[in-house]
């Protein structure tokens, strides 16, 4: 048997570095052995304070398979890798009640614990022990826990880590017990060939008792050596104690009031209520508090969890994952809880204490936190991170674990913060104080019941590809059916396959598990990653419940590049560094974690998919002490070993936060929209969304007339419209209200000059389904022209008693004034029933109602969301496109004052979607006109395509009132949406039928309801969730183009297009989320709004928040450009639902601020020319079209300024086509950044 160090047989590599940094190498490498001795105390110096810098050592070579009928990764036997450990089942062990938790599972660690070169196994295995396996050659184990020190009888080890805690140089052991001492393993070193541990865990002052479940360490403190945090679970009650009697669990405490008793103090909370008739005494199961311990530096630690701010709870965790979430260099800590308890997000504050930022930082969690790990996903240099849940993979599986959505499930589904779901989450790092979410995007919000995730790139490809575990005991939930609780007691176990995900790039992920050979079938927990026979790619070992665990071998026939770093002022394994590696073909980036996944340690060891034909133009080193090294033009496929240096070798980058597009303008932070809580669900209790928080809408305009920007803000029903006027210099005096608009739920907002006398009017579109009748009648206020606004007469505006939506204006006749287009939104109760639409001819200040003379489709249109004029066919009238749900972009093209659908013709008709709103601009510099439209976005449960849309059937399916059915096709099969307990609910007679949550869970759309009963409903389908851009062809035709994966992160509503960057290239800005879905669905509410750079040719790229400085949490509505600071640059305003307005400014420090800003000057009765069409010539022959708009995206009316920039050219002259048609040249002959243009 081969034992010679794997080391010994490296060649060293000869690389010259183009850097100022020193290189080194050596050729061989001594072993440090250790004295055998029980006197050990923590090193004051490091010991690798005399190593070279960096040493470059060769790969194993491995050929990989050439035999094609292999799968990437090859299960060994356990007769051939020596590893034979297996967790079964000790029926008479006093803990065999964690047998159907499976908590009972063995954790498992990695690392090389003789310093041979060869990562070694720990396994902390429950019941039968702890195992030691020493990796004699690659791929080759023996079981050394014999005469080790290791062993330690009865305890239930859970977790355990491979860390080198007292900073010698060698690696010891910490193993987390289930009520029992923890046990704490020092590596002595060799003693006739045999490692030897003593155990020490009272010395160190880590002989914690409690229900440990896993030790994660880190250096949080940055001081050079690691500090533990710990994770607990929960205690449970042996059999004889189950069910707890309440005579001998509740006595009284000192006070002489009722408190429990060991053992259940530490199992229970009691809860006392004081009613007339004494205390009512009750009491919930709880899981115990974890502990935090700071590293002293001299072989102790110190117990410090309330001090460093650590919530003393009482969550049942499963993991706990240091993770930079906003890249700032110091570490924190995300703390994942079972059973519905709260998870917690430590933010390091840098001086040893940390702060729970959840809430702030994250959208919505998990509901039953699993494994955790972190990794680049998207290879854009930050580290993401992915936890866990037990959702399932098909639709019979999520419906059969779903339960009854009783009331205290709704409500406590409703009232947590942050909101928890039943589904993974995918966090995707920003580089700011906020994360974005992404699991459905990417396709793993439902991974089956997972233990742990893993990520790694396993096919040396480049990219961080995932794994699942899966597995659970069969009887684990129990789901209340016909009253009585139902075991399927047909096996003992729910086996599951294990899952891959290989990452494809651009936010695209495959399952693979079973093309690469990792799907195995049966109850898998922990597992670890590592290059065990360092050839260069990631094997893979999992442990499973009642068979032995399995170590898969990659076969990959390319080497990828691996890092291990030996610290000097840190801790001597670099735990902590951020290693980041840039190439021609991107960025990759590490943070050398150990704990990762469920009761899994890996090797303090970095592994990048690049391989030897790739040159690695930088390597930088992010210590945790602070110092940053930098190695240029490196080999890749190769193993380097990098050491700390005694100095910082390069200086940290200049801070991006004060580089940002915009800046936040605080002025505004006082105000508020404000919603009354309404059910919406009463009425119709299948309802996919409510329809009652759609607001609020935004209007931009010079209220008051003094030359700067003001705005209103849409009430909600039993809130008042506000006035926000502007003091000039971008801060805004205090709200004023509009007053008689309290009991309206106000939508669109529209600020317009209809009696031309110069100033803007207001028209308020009243909507919801909270009001019916007169409430729903819109108002026009007229201007006095100080911006006082009085109402008037009931005749100014037709009677109306629909909700209603949008609404934008243009003169649609070219007779001189403006007329106005109003959106029938919803009809209350009725959903999704439309009311009509209407236009409204403006005759001498009065409206009037002329849909069935010149548009005659208005009055069946649809649901109608967003709508903006605009001249798509370039014939100088101003044509209408409508955004539709349950339905297309809708294009009425306007001949000489009367509307023709053009829908079918233009193409639009193919796509039709849950779309929010819709902008107009020419965003391909062709000369012609195209659109925006904001959708719902692929983040959500629902998946539409041509041949499988998503459907929504209205009919009576054998009730007495109209009922919504919502469906969806899975594998060419059609279910139906809704579980079986809110479905039952409101179609009782279901019940009768279906009996079981299986029985449910197994039928199609067609087996729940009767062909009669789907006949006699009114159907509705989309084909087309993602938001968008359609391109016009010049000739009447428009073409989709998907807008890039951030922007379907959340629903998008409001869109404002801007040239944001000043190239002269139109960007778009996006209002992101959604709160208001049903409670089975959650929060759509993973984005944080967005702006895209365009290219010019109508495609466009993210911008991601920590350069555009947008940061927006809430439920985002509208937005609208203004210029509220008067710089002539262009702003952003921003509403959000029952949340405040945001207000973003042009950075001037970092903008291109060589912009022009346009004012347009008309007639009398349309004083800001809406529907102006302005060229601006360039120096260049280029030219840029833009129009001037009045109602737009969704909800939102911007500034009718226009707004050019010149990214180094000479804006020459402009032409503009007025309203009426007539076309006037202007020169531009000054260099003033604000131009007036004027018909005359």
């Amino acid at each position: 048997m081969n034992t010679e160090p794997i080391f010994s047989t490296f060649r060293p590599l000869i690389i010259l570095l183009a850097s100022s940094v020193p290189f080194f190498l050596f050729s061989s490498c001594k072993k440090k052995e250790t004295e055998n001795t029980t006197q050990v105390t923590q090193k004051t110096s490091s010991p690798n304070a005399n190593k070279e810098t960096i040493i470059a050592k060769e790969l194993s070579r491995d050929d990989g398979s050439e035999d094609s009928t292999k799968t990437l990764f090859v299960a060994l036997n356990p007769e051939d890798s020596g590893i034979q450990s297996e967790i079964k089942q000790d029926l008479k062990h006093p803990y065999a009640f964690f047998y159907n938790s499976g908590l009972e599972a063995s954790g498992v660690a990695v690392g090389d614990i003789d310093n041979d070169g060869l990562p070694d196994l720990f396994l902390a295995s429950s019941p039968s022990g702890n195992r030691l396996y020493r990796q004699v050659s690659p791929l080759k184990f023996e079981d050394v826990t014999q005469g080790s020190g290791l062993e330690k009888d009865n305890a239930w080890g859970r977790g355990a880590s491979i860390i080198d805690i007292d900073n010698d140089g060698d690696l010891d052991i910490y193993v987390a017990n289930y009520g029992q001492e923890n046990s704490l393993y020092i590596n002595t070193g060799k003693d006739g060939g045999t490692i030897k541990f003593v155990e020490m865990a009272k010395e160190f002052g880590l002989d914690i008792i409690d229900a440990s479940l896993m030790p994660s360490f880190c250096d949080y403190d940055k001081d050079g050596d690691l500090d533990l945090y710990l994770i607990t679970n929960e205690y449970r009650l042996p059999p004889n104690l189950t069910p707890p009697d309440p005579k001998k669990m509740i006595g009284k405490g000192p006070d002489g009031k009722p408190t429990l008793i060991a053992p259940y103090d530490k199992v229970f909370k009691l809860l006392v209520k004081q009613t007339p008739k004494g205390p009512m005494i009750k009491w919930d199961k709880i899981g115990r508090p974890d502990y935090l311990y700071r590293n002293n530096g001299n072989g102790t630690f110190e117990e410090v969890t309330s001090e460093a701010g650590i919530i003393p709870g009482e969550g049942r965790g499963l993991s706990a994952t240091w993770w930079d979430y906003n890249d700032d260099g110091l570490p924190d800590l995300y703390v994942g809880n079972d059973w519905g308890d709260r998870d917690f997000l430590y933010h390091n504050n840098g001086d040893g204490t940390f702060r729970d930022a959840i809430e702030e930082a994250v959208p919505y969690t998990t509901m039953f936190s699993m494994g955790a790990d972190t990794g680049d996903l998207n290879n854009d240099g930050r580290v993401d991170f992915i936890l866990a849940d037990m959702s399932g993979t098909t639709h019979y599986k999520r419906k059969i674990s779903m339960g009854s959505m009783e009331a205290s499930t709704t409500e406590f589904m409703l009232k947590a913060r942050p909101p928890q779901n039943m589904r993974n989450v995918v966090y995707y790092n920003t580089g700011t104080r906020r994360v974005l979410e992404s699991a459905y995007l990417v396709g793993m919000a439902n991974s089956d019941w997972t233990w742990s995730v893993k990520i790694d790139d396993l096919d040396n490809d480049g990219r961080s590809d995932v794994f699942f575990t899966n597995g659970m005991e069969q009887n684990i939930r129990e789901v209340e059916e016909g009253g009585e609780k139902t075991k399927n007691e047909t096996q003992n176990l729910r086996k599951e396959n294990n899952l891959v995900f290989q990452n494809l790039g651009n936010y695209k992920f495959s399952e693979t598990g079973k093309s690469w050979g990792l799907d195995h079938f049966g109850f898998s927990l922990a597992a670890v990653n590592c290059d065990f026979d360092r050839d260069g790619d990631i094997d893979v070992f999992v442990m499973h419940r009642d068979e032995p665990p399995i170590l898969y071998k990659n076969t990959s026939k390319n080497s990828g590049t691996l890092i291990k770093l030996n610290g000097t002022k840190s801790n001597s394994n670099g735990l902590g560094s951020k290693l980041t590696i840039e190439t021609d073909s991107g960025t990759f980036v590490k943070q050398i974690n150990v704990a990762r996944g469920y009761l899994s340690s890996d090797e303090a060891m970095a592994h990048f998919g690049i391989t030897k034909n790739t040159k690695i133009n930088r390597l930088v080193v992010n210590w945790p002490s602070g110092t940053t090294q930098e190695f240029k033009q490196l080999e890749g496929g190769t193993l380097y070993e990098i050491t700390e240096s005694k100095n910082n070798l390069l200086a940290s980058s200049d801070d991006q936060k004060n580089n940002t597009l915009f800046k936040i303008n605080t002025s505004l932070s006082g105000v508020r929209h404000k919603e009354l809580n309404f059910d919406d669900f009463k009425d119709q209790p299948l309802l996919p969304n409510k329809l009652s928080q759609l607001g609020p809408g935004v209007a931009v305009g010079d209220i008051d007339n003094d030359g700067d920007e003001d705005f209103i803000l849409g009430g909600a029903k039993g809130s008042l419209t506000q006035i926000l006027k502007n003091k000039g210099d971008g801060n805004f005096s205090k709200p004023e209200p509009i007053k008689g608009s309290l009991n309206y739920e106000d939508m669109g907002l529209l600020l317009a000059d209809t009696e031309g006398d110069g100033d803007l009017d207001l028209i308020i579109v009243s909507g919801g389904i909270e009001s019916s009748g007169p409430l729903l009648q819109d108002r026009l206020y007229i201007n006095d022209g100080t911006g006082n606004f009085s109402l008037a007469p009931e005749s100014y505006l037709p009677a109306d008693s629909d909700s209603g939506g949008p609404i934008a204006t243009a003169d649609i006749d070219r007779d001189g004034d403006l007329d106005i287009f109003i959106g029938g939104r919803v009809i209350g109760k009725q959903y999704p029933t439309a009311p009509k639409s209407r236009l409204l001819i403006n005759v001498d200040g009065k409206f009037k109602e002329s849909s069935e003379q010149i548009a005659p489709s208005l009055s069946s249109l649809g649901l109608v969301t967003g709508a903006t004029f605009t001249d798509i066919n370039d014939d100088g009238w101003q044509d209408l496109i409508i955004a539709l749900e349950w339905g297309p972009i809708t294009y009425l093209q306007n001949k000489e004052g009367k509307f023709t659908n053009l829908t079918k013709e233009s193409g639009l008709d193919k796509i039709p979607g849950w779309w929010n709103g819709v902008n107009a601009a020419d965003l391909d510099l062709d000369g012609d006109i195209d659109i925006v439209a904001s959708n719902f976005g692929l983040n959500t449960k629902y998946h539409a395509s041509e041949d499988h849309p998503v459907l929504l059937y209205y009919g009576k399916f054998g009730t007495d009132e109209m009922r919504l059915v919502e469906a969806e096709y899975e594998n060419g099969q059609l279910f139906p949406v809704r579980g079986k307990s809110c479905s039952t609910r409101a179609i009782p007679h279901l019940a009768e039928r279906f009996n079981t949550f299986h029985s449910f869970a197994l039928a199609e759309l067609n087996q729940v309801y009767t062909p009669q009963e789907m006949k006699d409903s009114q159907k509705f389908s989309i084909t087309e969730l993602n938001s968008g851009v359609l391109l016009n062809d010049g000739k009447g035709q428009f073409s989709f183009k998907e807008l890039p994966k951030m922007a379907q992160v959340a629903p998008c509503f409001g869109i404002a297009i801007e040239d944001m960057n000043g190239d002269g290239i139109p960007d778009i800005f996006l209002a992101q989320n959604f709160y208001q879905t049903q409670v089975e669905t959650g929060r759509m509410s993973g984005g944080m709004s967005l702006i895209l750079e365009g290219h010019g040719d109508g495609t466009f790229k993210t911008v991601w928040p920590q350069e555009s400085g947008i940061i927006i949490s809430n439920d985002a509505k509208s937005a609208a450009k203004a210029d509220l600071n008067g710089d002539s640059l262009p702003d952003i305003l921003i509403s959000s639902n029952d949340g405040p307005i945001t207000s973003y400014t042009t950075n001037a420090s970092v903008n291109n601020t060589n912009k022009i800003r346009v004012i347009l000057r008309g007639q009398n009765k349309n004083i800001h020319a809406i529907g102006a069409k302005v060229i601006a010539n360039y120096s260049d022959s280029s030219k840029h079209l833009k129009e001037v708009k009045a109602g737009a995206g969704y909800l939102s009316q911007s500034t009718p300024h226009l707004f050019f920039g010149a990214n180094g050219k000479t804006i020459q002259s402009f032409k503009v086509r007025w309203p009426d048609g007539k076309v006037t040249d202007h020169k531009l002959d000054s260099e003033n950044r604000v131009v007036t243009l004027s018909k005359s």
